[in-house]
């Protein structure tokens, strides 16, 4: 009787694991990237009234300044705004400021980086979440043709 009740224990232990792990892998993939986006921005300092997340969405910080949301993997129209709005050259710095902050602390496991751009896309934020939850942020600032950044942690 012990042996079967063992057996069955494990069985339904097993079920357990397979189900939740089914669960989690049905996971709402949209609803996490949001939620790290998110996270990325209050990492930021900037506290935002639930609002729509989508590429080159204007979102308000509780303060009224207003920035520029987008996703690092769809930054091209954020990089074809920059070169429709300024005759030199902005958005190729920008491309390479990214690629020294991802080249020098990007890990494996990181979030998909936010960048938030005031309106003038001259300054502002990127940021990306750590597998274990710590929050990398980058203040950027693009001066006499190049972007600078510092690690605000």
């Amino acid at each position: 009787m012990k042996k079967r009740n063992v057996i069955l224990s494990g069985l339904f232990l097993v079920g357990v694991v397979f189900v939740g792990s089914s669960l989690y892998a049905s996971e709402d993939i949209e609803s996490y990237i949001k939620g790290n986006h998110i996270k990325a921005i209050h990492a930021m300092g900037i506290e935002m009234k639930a609002q729509n997340l989508e590429n080159m969405a204007t979102i308000t910080d509780e303060n009224g300044k207003k920035w520029i949301f987008n996703e690092f993997t769809n930054r091209t129209a954020l990089i074809e705004t920059m070169r429709e709005k300024y005759e030199e050259d902005v958005a190729g710095p920008f491309i390479s400021i990214h690629d020294e902050i991802m080249q020098q602390y990007a890990k494996p496991g990181d979030s998909i980086p936010t960048i938030l751009l005031d309106e003038t896309l001259k300054e502002g934020y990127f940021a990306f979440i750590r597998q274990d939850g710590e929050a990398l942020s980058f203040k950027i600032k693009y001066d006499n043709g190049s972007w600078e950044y510092k690690l605000e942690k």
